[in-house]
């Protein structure tokens, strides 16, 4: 149960750390009007991205109880609502945080892409699980029959003299 509520844990502190990260990406590119610098902070927090996404992914390959595939779904749904909700433009207004043009359509689709991939993630680590459990399910041998039982000798058709 230790290990459920670590994992539980783990998966929680991934998706916030992806959340703040793309924020202050969004605030530090797209506060004031939208001006994209690639510069030390901006590979930072890129790289941060990155690095969270090998984390999510290590982690949906160890979460094997129910409940904490259960969290970790929730969490990745939330991401996924998140990105749908945050996905079109910006509207253009007036005041003190006036936008001129909107983010464009590749900020906004990699931003897609990156909140979601948890899920994917999750999904492949799902499919994983279940290719392991049906492979330690196959008896030795690939099936075949033996002659004494489990002593894993392989039974040899008779041969006519």
């Amino acid at each position: 149960m230790t290990r459920v509520i670590l994992l539980s844990i783990g998966w929680f502190v991934a998706a916030l750390g992806l959340y703040v990260a793309l924020v202050i990406l969004e605030l530090y590119w797209n506060l004031n009007d939208w001006q994209p610098k690639l510069d030390s902070r901006a590979l930072g927090l890129i790289i941060g991205v990155g690095s969270i996404l090998v984390a999510i992914r290590f982690l949906a390959r160890a979460n094997t109880h129910r409940i904490g595939q259960g969290v970790s779904l929730v969490l990745c749904l939330a991401l996924l609502a998140l990105a749908v909700y945050v996905f079109p433009r910006e509207p253009l207004i007036q005041g003190l945080f006036a936008w001129e043009p909107s983010s464009p359509l590749w900020y906004r689709a990699g931003r897609l892409v990156v909140l979601a991939s948890p899920g994917v993630l999750w999904v492949l680590g799902q499919l994983g699980q279940r290719r392991l459990a049906a492979q330690s399910a196959t008896p030795p041998n690939g099936g075949a029959a033996t002659l004494a039982g489990d002593s894993g000798v392989p039974m040899e058709p008779p041969t006519v003299s």
